[in-house]
């Protein structure tokens, strides 16, 4: 075990080196495959397109060098590409119909006039000449039969999803699903619902937990509270490691009397890490009991928020599948909007609000900033990231994570 305070890079850096994809793979469903990631390379069935087909609603032509053509043949899209053309000869297409043979190009409807005969088409000279294929979406020119789709270790979007689904595959080979078991400590704590005794307050890390990992695309376990009791503590994570890939939980893992979490650990596992140079968040702990990884968050609700989500849910995302990069925390530039002369020793994250400015993003800080302070966190979109010793000056260049897709 180290027990010397780790900086948050090393600390991220050697959770995401010692954490791999689970092994295996598990045939999943298209309806299923939210959040999934590849257990290996997706294969191109059919050629896209599948046939070479018209880009536009027009007229298919069969010669470049001309200014009128006698339409012959309707095509829609479904149709079979009908009879081949010959010069001068013009077919009446729509998007996604097939080309027939002969075709030169394809001409949209809106550059054309129909002829007074009404079946016949003309097109003005002075426009210039007609590259050969205008228009034509030719046989593979996005996919190829056999080569790559999809690759290995890649998060099954919904656009990823809709491509397997049009190469008419009905199951992809994705990783198995990370089975994760989250608890909170304390006897101080009551289930929400339940009456509140003098001296009570209600549970909110585990739901925020269980929050965070189901929208992330995991097994869920509700665990519930553990007593403040060393026995009952050691007993729960040896049953709940039986069962899960990994556990997460909040609370205990200071350094009180009252604190049983880590040496409960330490009885049947291996303690790997504890303490870091992080505000808030500096209890984090890491370790294992078997081949099920132990995540220990501090009890204050933003410090749990904080390390859940820059430190256990990357190195969790690892074990679902994605490759470091992948798996670190989104990262982006923005501006402070703010400034701070007194420095703090430890590396922090400060919840922000990141506004739309016309030099880029500006991070605006929330005036709740304590580690207890869960109203803060609820309306910050991001968490800047405010180096150990640093100063702070308005318009200083920062790194910021942000807590959600949209902000």
């Amino acid at each position: 075990m180290t027990s010397d305070l780790l900086d948050y890079h090393l600390a991220l850096n050697d959770l995401l080196d010692t954490h791999a994809p689970l092994a295996g793979e598990e045939s999943v469903p298209l309806a299923q495959l939210g959040q999934r990631v590849l257990a290996r390379d997706v294969t191109v069935q059919y050629d896209v397109p599948a046939f070479d087909n018209s880009a536009m609603d027009g007229y298919a032509i069969c010669g470049n060098d001309r200014d009128h053509w006698q339409v012959v043949q309707r095509i829609a899209a479904g149709d079979a590409a009908g009879t081949g053309l010959q010069p001068g000869q013009a077919a009446r297409i729509f998007t996604g119909a097939p080309i027939p043979a002969g075709a030169t190009a394809v001409l949209m409807q809106e550059n054309v006039r129909l002829g007074e005969d009404g079946a016949s088409i003309h097109r003005d000279p002075t426009e210039g000449a007609i590259p050969e294929g205008l228009n034509i979406r030719r046989r593979a020119e996005e996919l190829q039969q056999s080569s790559t789709l999809l690759r290995q270790h890649q998060r099954l979007t919904p656009a990823a999803i809709g491509l397997l689904s049009a190469q008419g595959y009905t199951h992809a080979p994705c990783v198995p699903r990370v089975r994760v078991t989250v608890f909170s400590s304390g006897n101080e704590l009551v289930e929400p619902g339940q009456p509140l005794q003098p001296g009570k307050i209600y549970d909110s890390n585990r739901e925020m937990l269980l929050a965070m990992l189901r929208e992330a695309g995991f097994e869920v376990i509700n665990g519930g509270i553990l007593p403040d009791r060393l026995d009952a503590t050691r007993d729960a994570l040896q049953k709940a490691a039986a069962g899960s890939h990994a556990i997460v939980c909040s609370g205990g893992v200071s350094v009180g009397e009252e604190d049983h979490l880590k040496h409960a650990l330490e009885q049947v596992g291996e303690l790997t890490q504890w303490r870091l140079r992080i505000k808030p968040g500096k209890p984090f702990t890491w370790g294992r009991i078997g081949d099920c990884r132990v995540f220990m968050l501090p009890g204050n609700p933003v410090s749990s928020l904080v390390t859940f989500r820059q430190l256990a849910l990357p190195a969790l995302q690892r074990l679902a599948g994605l490759d470091q990069e992948q798996a670190r925390p989104w990262q982006l530039p923005a501006r402070a909007a703010f400034s701070r002369s007194k420095p703090d020793s430890r590396r922090e994250f400060l919840r922000v609000s990141l506004q739309v400015a016309p030099d880029g993003l500006q991070a605006v800080p929330l005036q709740k900033q304590g580690s207890n302070m869960l109203s803060g966190a609820a309306f910050a979109t991001a968490l800047a990231e405010i180096p150990p010793g640093a100063q702070v000056e308005e318009g200083m260049d920062l790194v910021v994570y942000p807590l959600a897709d949209r902000f």
